[in-house]
């Protein structure tokens, strides 16, 4: 996924379906400088991690 996206799926109140390795995640901050998300995964809410925005899908 490129930044851009990234950035307008995390302003959108409607949640997309954003995969990170094969599991549902919800984008809770964009950090531009170095295209990095915080992100942590839906069904398993208690940890944020970064990741780079690159590796994240959106499912169509």
């Amino acid at each position: 996924m490129n930044l851009m996206r990234a950035k307008d799926i995390k302003e959108d109140p409607n949640m997309r379906n954003v995969i990170y390795k094969d599991e549902y995640v919800y984008i809770e901050d964009i950090d531009d400088e170095n295209q990095k998300a915080t992100i942590h995964y839906v069904k398993r809410s208690e940890t944020n991690f970064e990741v780079d925005v690159q590796e994240l899908k959106e499912e169509e």
